[in-house]
């Protein structure tokens, strides 16, 4: 290296640390691309409360709703890649680049990958007057009625989406899709009769199983849940069936790897708390604060995995 070069990234480093050093100067935002209520912005909230008591500026919430998640995951995208715009995705970014919808933003491109959050079930509830008792029955009624039944989801291309798409698929059963701006809209409406099924998350579904609201019916995982032990897994009587629900932080590309690091090990800190993680255990929700390394390599297999099914079941954009 010559020395006006030598000289040039030294003084590049010295930028950088003092960056660093520095961050933030200013709020953090965290990008919710769902409205309050569920459980993208449980975790928004949580890690923003969390952040605000050890470092030296607020962390605030911001809410971006629309487009199953695009509308805010593109806020992310377009954000200055200085480390105080940062927010949520979910299972559903991986979904998107298999739909028609032209998306604003490279889904493998566009982002930093900061840690994965957590991972989920979903739930396949219906309302009680709905004359099926487990999944064995639920099967039969469908498919005895084709065309008969919707069910609810927190929007198109989201994980819950995902499960009901792939019930259709490999159960053999003709239900139709109900997208809703949220899994709280969507659940309300379920409670209430409006819909009979929905596919919701174990963590935001839960509370309403216990309380009678809605009957559960199976989860999506490969294994019983178990906080919901005797609600059979899908794959017990649909086979080649799995569908799970994850939640990663990401940031704009080209983030330095100083302040990832930083927003990292914040994130882990938070969500490997003893009583945190246990809490979060006993309503079927794994946390994880994973590297962010490690997040990267998993949302690299994830985009490698789902378009090319999602195309096959021919999932459409809003």
């Amino acid at each position: 290296m010559t020395a006006p070069k030598l000289a040039l990234a030294a003084a590049s480093l010295v930028l950088s640390v003092t960056a660093l050093a520095q961050y933030p100067t200013k709020p953090i935002r965290i990008i919710s691309s769902f409205p309050p209520g569920g459980t993208t912005d449980v975790l928004a909230r949580i890690i923003a409360t969390e952040m605000t008591k050890t470092i030296s500026q607020p962390v605030v919430v911001e809410y971006k709703t629309g487009a199953g998640g695009i509308v805010g995951t593109n806020a992310i995208a377009q954000a200055p890649a200085d480390g105080h715009t940062i927010g949520l995705i979910i299972s559903a970014h991986a979904v998107h680049p298999g739909m028609d919808t032209k998306l604003p933003y490279d889904s493998a491109r566009d982002f930093t990958a900061i840690s994965l959050l957590c991972r989920m079930p979903n739930v396949l509830s219906v309302h009680p007057s709905l004359p099926a008792r487990d999944l064995k029955e639920f099967l039969a009624l469908v498919r005895a009625n084709p065309g008969k039944y919707s069910f609810a989801s927190p929007g198109t291309g989201t994980a819950a989406h995902l499960a009901g798409e792939l019930l259709k698929l490999r159960g053999n059963v003709d239900i139709q899709h109900v997208p809703y701006r949220g899994g709280a809209p969507a659940v309300q409406d379920l409670m209430a009769g409006q819909i009979l099924l929905g596919f919701n998350n174990v963590n935001t579904i839960l509370p309403f199983i216990r309380s009678g609201r809605v009957r559960p019916i199976a989860v999506t995982s490969t294994t019983r849940a178990p906080v919901l032990p005797d609600v059979a897994a899908m794959v017990e009587q649909v086979p080649d069936y799995e569908s799970a629900e994850w939640y990663g932080m990401v940031g704009p590309k080209g983030m330095s790897k100083g302040i990832v690091a930083k927003l990292q090990a914040e994130i882990h800190r938070i969500l490997n708390e003893p009583a945190r993680k246990t809490q979060y255990l006993e309503l079927g929700v794994e946390l994880i604060g994973s590297s962010a390394e490690d997040f990267d390599a998993f949302l690299k297999a994830e985009l490698r995995r789902w378009p090319p099914l999602v195309k096959q079941l021919g999932i459409k954009g809003e």
